[in-house]
């Protein structure tokens, strides 16, 4: 009979930012036994791919019923399915950890049939505030979640945005920021990117979908036809991205994406809804200074003229990159600020330490009234 704590993730997607988010949750926490119950929908990488990313003593039990869009048929298979698999824990103080709206609205109600009170939610990005679904759809997930919030467990936003966006759908809303690992220096990138003779580009990393815009990317970068333009990934959208100046790598492997963070000193996210992107995270932990849109998430992590630029349309963003390519130094000590930032407030240690509370303090039996933020 084991002793340890045990966590069961449970997530729709099986890819992305919320594996990501999982994956350093569960590496920051190895003490404790961790069990992944998992959909299907993977995007880019193949299921032992993606199970590979987790230490080999993690779990995985097949969540095949679950879909990402609303389906009163088969979110009632879902539902049913997930009571199944949650069921031989309801009486071992295991901890449930929701990760996105499909596993938090299904998770909360069969923890509710079940009557487990240890729950925990993390949305990773509002379904609500997404802007490819039209108002009414958008105010039937903004119902859903706060009918979810009814059912029990406490919110954990990843990004001080959602902490806003949630604190009057749940009675118990708390913050723990994404983090990412933060290994190698980068002093040797500043140094060598001083040479006004090394080139400096603009470059994004993750999907081409309509959440991250590559529409948008395409047409700022055609307005600067001198600077050279990396996406480095790939996806349903890539065909949009068709100026001269955009090089698309195709999907890379994880040292191939840190190669182009390495030698890159602006990032640029075009995208349209995030909760709070590790794409951006890396960038910062590489000292790059941020050109990100308007948008929930994305401006959570830019201090402007410190460290990175918010703007709001494609003309505002072409404007700020040409006052950024007049001045080399100051690009650097705003990629320097970048760097100072995650390491202060979003690296993957401190995002375990914080996690790593929040599950002590219930394994009690729940209930724990948070206050908006966990030192």
């Amino acid at each position: 009979m084991t002793n340890k704590m045990t966590i069961i993730h449970v997530l729709e997607p099986f890819a992305s930012g919320v594996v990501t988010a999982v994956v350093n949750i569960v590496g920051q926490l190895p003490a404790m036994r961790h069990i992944i119950v998992h959909g299907s929908r993977l995007w880019v990488d193949n299921l032992e791919s993606v199970k590979k990313r987790f230490p080999p003593e993690v779990t995985f039990i097949a969540w095949a019923e679950t879909q990402r869009e609303v389906s009163l048929r088969r979110d009632f298979h879902a539902l049913k399915s997930l009571i199944k698999i949650l069921t031989p824990y309801k009486d071992t103080g295991a901890i449930i950890h929701l990760h996105s709206s499909k596993a938090g609205f299904l998770g909360r109600l069969a923890c509710k049939i079940l009557g487990i009170k240890r729950v925990i939610y993390t949305p990773h990005g509002a379904s609500f505030i997404r802007t490819d679904i039209g108002f009414f759809s958008r105010y039937f997930y903004r119902f859903l979640e706060k009918l979810g919030g009814k059912f029990g467990g406490i919110i954990v936003a990843c990004g001080q945005s959602e902490v806003e966006l949630y604190k009057g759908m749940s009675n118990k809303v708390i913050f723990v920021p994404n983090g990412v690992p933060i290994a190698r220096s980068v002093e040797e990138k500043f140094r060598t990117l001083q040479n006004p003779e090394e080139e400096i580009f603009v470059m994004f990393t993750g999907i081409t979908s309509i959440q991250k815009n590559p529409e948008l990317f395409n047409e700022i970068a055609s307005s600067l036809p001198d600077v050279h333009f990396y996406w480095v990934g790939d996806g349903p959208l890539r065909s949009k991205l068709v100026s001269p100046n955009i090089t698309v790598t195709g999907w890379v492997d994880k040292d191939s994406v840190n190669g182009y963070l390495e030698r890159c000193l602006v990032y640029m996210s075009t995208s349209k809804w995030e909760g709070l992107p590790f794409g951006v995270l890396e960038a910062m932990a590489s000292g790059c200074v941020l050109l990100v849109s308007n948008v929930y998430g994305n401006r959570d992590l830019v201090i402007a003229e410190e460290n990175g630029y918010v703007y709001n349309d494609a003309q505002e963003a072409v404007a700020l990159l040409s006052q950024l390519f007049e001045n080399r130094e100051k690009i650097i000590a705003m990629g320097r600020k970048s760097r100072e930032i995650v390491e202060r407030e979003y690296s993957v240690e401190i995002m375990g330490k914080k996690y790593n509370a929040i599950y002590e303090s219930m394994r009690g039996g729940g209930g724990v009234d948070f206050p908006y933020t966990i030192a």
